[in-house]
């Protein structure tokens, strides 16, 4: 079984890579905008690293048709909500141009891999609060990346109907774990809470949002329920991959505040309050159980404490203390 991961230097790529090759049959190979020293590639247990511009289709053909996978999952993107604000022509151009080079490359080189196409829960803008959100829900995006996202699912459904591509579309509600960037909310807060535990900083945490309901999940699930998709996953369908669990952001503060041993000031930062966010975004995961078995495993609280053991160590690593 060969697989192809774009994005594979990210967190969540360094995460599925993990994942997949505990089968030792799985010949993985990594992909990404991102260089990988030898160790990573090592650490990864990939047969080869691709340096790749998805937005560039010779590319992404050329890394296609070179590495010939039977699966590709498509993880490269600009993946930040905030940074999309900022920079909405780019974020369009590298998650939707960069699907539709990912498709069209296996429609012309690989037409019988299956490509798991991993999207985003912000397809659907901001849900009823206290109703599960289905796959049937309409698009309402209501940001940049949102947008773009909505274009990725959309491409993946034609390529499906269309040329009989076998396409699985996930869309991804909110998770994190260890190795997360810190520019994301609860692995902000982490890093924060370990800086001030480590004395780099004052006893204040900056926040944005904190009364927004939010599904999240562990990482480390998240890439399972990929890794179970591209075995199980029915082609051409579209799957929401959550927990069924809304959290409201105060409450996660405060557990992360708990498991740090302290609660600092907590100061709300304009810089960090998104005017075109969702207020109540939560899952409903009974499609994607009741086609694979996936069950979340991991509770939050377990993911909070993994989290900031891990910024924790981060800045440790930083400092040399």
């Amino acid at each position: 079984m060969r697989t192809l991961i774009t994005g594979v230097a990210g967190f969540v790529g360094r995460h599925l890579a993990k994942e997949l090759t505990k089968n030792p049959e799985e010949e993985l190979n990594g992909a990404d905008h991102l260089a990988l020293g030898e160790e990573e590639i090592l650490l990864c247990h990939l047969k080869s690293h691709w340096p790749l511009d998805v937005s560039n289709f010779e590319q992404v053909r050329g890394c296609i048709l070179e590495t010939k996978p039977n699966r590709i999952v498509h993880l490269a993107a600009q993946a930040s909500g905030s940074e999309s604000i900022q920079r909405p022509a780019e974020t369009f151009k590298v998650n939707a141009i960069g699907a539709l080079n990912v498709l069209e490359a296996a429609r012309l080189e690989v037409p019988d891999a299956t490509v798991l196409l991993v999207s985003s829960a912000d397809v659907y803008g901001s849900g009823v609060p206290g109703r599960k959100i289905r796959e049937d829900a309409p698009f309402k995006p209501i940001n940049a990346y949102a947008l773009s996202k909505v274009a990725q699912d959309s491409l993946g459904e034609l390529y499906a109907k269309n040329y009989s591509l076998p396409v699985i579309r996930t869309r991804t509600f909110s998770h994190t774990g260890p190795g997360q960037n810190p520019r994301f909310a609860l692995a902000g807060w982490a890093d924060q809470l370990a800086r001030i535990h480590a004395g780099l900083v004052a006893a204040e945490i900056k926040v944005g949002n904190l009364e927004g309901v939010r599904d999240y999940g562990d990482v480390r699930d998240v890439v399972r329920a990929y890794a179970i998709l591209l075995d199980r996953g029915e082609p051409g369908d579209a799957y929401n991959v959550c927990t069924g669990h809304g959290h409201i952001m105060r409450h996660l503060l405060d557990t992360l505040c708990a498991i740090a041993g302290f609660k600092p000031t907590i100061v709300q930062d304009p810089a960090r309050v998104r005017s075109r966010d969702s207020d109540f975004l939560v899952g409903d995961p009974g499609k994607i159980q009741a086609r694979t078995g996936w069950v979340p495993e991991i509770p939050i609280e377990r993911t909070l404490e993994d989290l900031y053991r891990d910024a924790r160590e981060r800045v440790r690593r930083e400092t040399g203390s």
